[in-house]
């Protein structure tokens, strides 16, 4: 009987061992998927090819990232504080803002900051509360176009600036020019006004006609700094319709296409800009937010993408 019994409990132990093994394995948890991040990026205005150029290069390069894009452009502080506002409510998990002065919108991205936000600056200036700063050196590209006007007008005579100090990098390219200018004692700034945004272009063109009717005479006024070109192409064409091209010359800050347009007529007193670099300034942005999203660490928070000095002797190519 007990024989019996064992052989028994024998057999049940091989079906129980043989049910197991025909068991359906159960699947193990498939990992989470990578999360999505969403960025929203902020332009001041789309007036310039340097914010048209950033803004799409940003989208782009978010997207290329796998990442989920909110795009708003505005051209006061006030609609870009609301902008900024209605991004935390949406729960983003960064903030590019392009241009303009970022110190100027402090209180809401200090908010979002708080909340664990990654804020990025594409040439917005930098602050305390900014993860990753990147832009062209502005005091570079300010300095080398004034060194230029300063060499072309023999480094005398009275100059025109064309200036916005709501821009944090018009400032910069500003202080530069009087930096350079300090060392002509013979040089003058006998005219300087601000521009509209992000309507310059009639504006500055308007104030500047204004300028040549106060200086009427060849040679009272030798030399104008453009702290962007789309305002050195309004003075340009200002001072070419006075017929006075042959005696003022114009720097400006960007390489525009618009700017290369201009230099290319022979009778242009636009003489050279010192272009910068829009696409690969946002792509590095974006892609050193994305790290920073990521978990990573930076090498470096404060980015500089070199300017290039152009020429009428090496303007590039029509496209």
């Amino acid at each position: 009987m007990r024989r019996f019994f064992a052989l028994m409990l024998a057999a049940l132990l091989v079906v129980g061992a043989l049910a197991a093994c025909s068991k359906p394995q159960e699947q193990a948890p498939a990992q989470d998927e990578q999360k999505q991040f969403v960025v929203a990026i902020n332009n001041f205005g789309q007036a310039n090819f340097f914010a048209r150029i950033g803004r799409e290069s940003m989208i782009d390069q978010i997207e290329k990232n796998g990442g989920k894009v909110i795009s708003t452009v505005t051209a006061d502080v006030p609609s870009r504080t609301a902008a900024i506002e209605n991004m935390i409510a949406q729960g983003v998990d960064a903030i590019i803002i392009e241009e303009g002065d970022i110190n100027q919108v402090a209180p809401v991205l200090m908010e979002a900051k708080k909340q664990g936000i990654i804020i990025g600056s594409m040439d917005a200036g930098d602050a305390d509360f900014v993860d990753v700063f990147v832009e062209s050196d502005n005091h570079q590209l300010g300095t080398k176009a004034a060194e230029i006007l300063m060499e072309h007008i023999g480094g005398k005579g009275k100059i025109v600036e064309i200036i916005n100090d709501a821009g944090s990098m018009i400032r910069v390219r500003k202080n530069a020019m009087h930096d350079v200018a300090a060392k002509y004692p013979e040089v003058e700034i006998a005219a300087s006004f601000v521009y509209a945004w992000p309507d310059f272009f009639p504006d500055a063109k308007a104030k500047m006609e204004a300028v040549l009717q106060a200086h009427p005479n060849p040679g009272e006024i030798v030399g104008v700094f453009a702290t962007f070109d789309g305002v050195g192409i309004a003075a340009a064409q200002a001072i070419r319709e006075a017929g006075l091209q042959e005696h003022i010359a114009v720097v400006g800050i960007d390489g525009d296409p618009e700017a290369y347009k201009e230099m290319r007529k022979e009778d242009s007193p636009f003489i050279a800009t010192m272009a910068q670099d829009p696409e690969t300034i946002a792509r590095t942005v974006v892609d050193k937010v994305f790290e920073l999203l990521n978990g990573k660490q930076l090498a470096e928070r404060h980015i500089y993408i070199p300017g290039i000095l152009i020429t009428k002797d090496n303007i590039p190519p029509e496209q």
